[in-house]
């Protein structure tokens, strides 16, 4: 059911630098689709499409999601090649600090990518899908836009805030053709924990032990393109960790004592 639905469809990938936005580069390269592939570094992205297969067919946009102007000039450059079938907003950043020592600063940060960046490209290319009568609008979020771990407040504030407005959106636009999901990984093994920020907004150059046994980022990758190809609404992939959706909704309390637990044995 993938090969066919990817073929010859133009695919929008933020954050298609490293990690997970690079593996899905790779997988929908070889299902025949063409992406189009954004992300703040140019000669990363190049690495990207050097992995795919038919690398003539993408296309290379460099592009900072939270520069609202620059967005609208990579649309207006994209489109002029055809339509985007597909976006998949996975360009992010993540957090390691507690609420008490995180700077206001770092909040805007995190929210200025993980939401708004997210919103400004839903909104571009919306209009020409829902003309259309189209397309997929794909959103990288995360366990922790369902569950609020430690150390991530400011993380998972943006990741809610995500959940809320495609819940929305999809609620408004689904009966014109229009798909959206919203995925939710749980550890993963990728460079998230070495390129999140410090309450300061620093670097926080620390690799995590979950997410360096969590899944392969390529595994990750195919599952998110069969829910895209299924048309789901939400899905959840990772270990042991996805029982915390289950876990907040029938026994929230057990929840917040282990979560608390571990807070106090891992001090950071």
């Amino acid at each position: 059911m993938a090969q066919s639905f990817f073929n010859n469809k133009r695919v929008w990938i933020t954050g298609a630098s490293s990690g997970i936005g690079r593996e899905l580069a790779v997988e929908i390269s070889k299902l025949g689709g063409a992406c189009i592939l954004s992300a703040r570094s140019e000669s990363m992205l190049k690495e990207t499409n050097e992995l795919t297969v038919g690398k003539d067919k993408n296309v290379v946009v460099p592009l900072d999601v939270t520069d609202e102007t620059a967005v609208e000039s990579a649309y207006a450059s994209i489109i002029e090649d055809g339509p985007v079938d597909i976006l998949i907003n996975n360009a992010g950043v993540s957090q390691r600090s507690t609420a008490e020592d995180t700077a206001m600063s770092v909040y805007r940060s995190l929210m200025e990518v993980n939401y708004f960046g997210v919103v400004k490209l839903t909104k571009v290319v919306l209009d020409a899908m829902l003309k259309r009568g189209q397309g997929s609008i794909v959103t990288i979020s995360s366990i922790a836009g369902k569950v609020g771990p430690p150390y991530r407040s400011g993380y998972a504030g943006s990741k809610h805030a995500l959940h809320g407005f495609m819940d929305s959106l999809r609620a408004e636009i689904s009966h014109r053709g229009v798909h959206v999901l919203v995925v939710c990984p749980g550890y993963i093994n990728t460079p998230i924990a070495i390129n999140a920020l410090n309450g300061k907004g620093e670097k926080y150059n620390k690799k995590d032990e979950e997410n360096a046994q969590g899944l392969d980022p390529n595994d990750l990758a195919k599952m998110i393109l069969k829910a895209i190809a299924k048309k789901k609404n939400e899905v959840y992939f990772g270990k042991f960790e996805v029982n915390a959706v289950r876990l907040k909704r029938f026994w929230p309390g057990l929840l917040t004592k282990m979560l608390s637990r571990k807070f106090h044995q891992n001090p950071k």
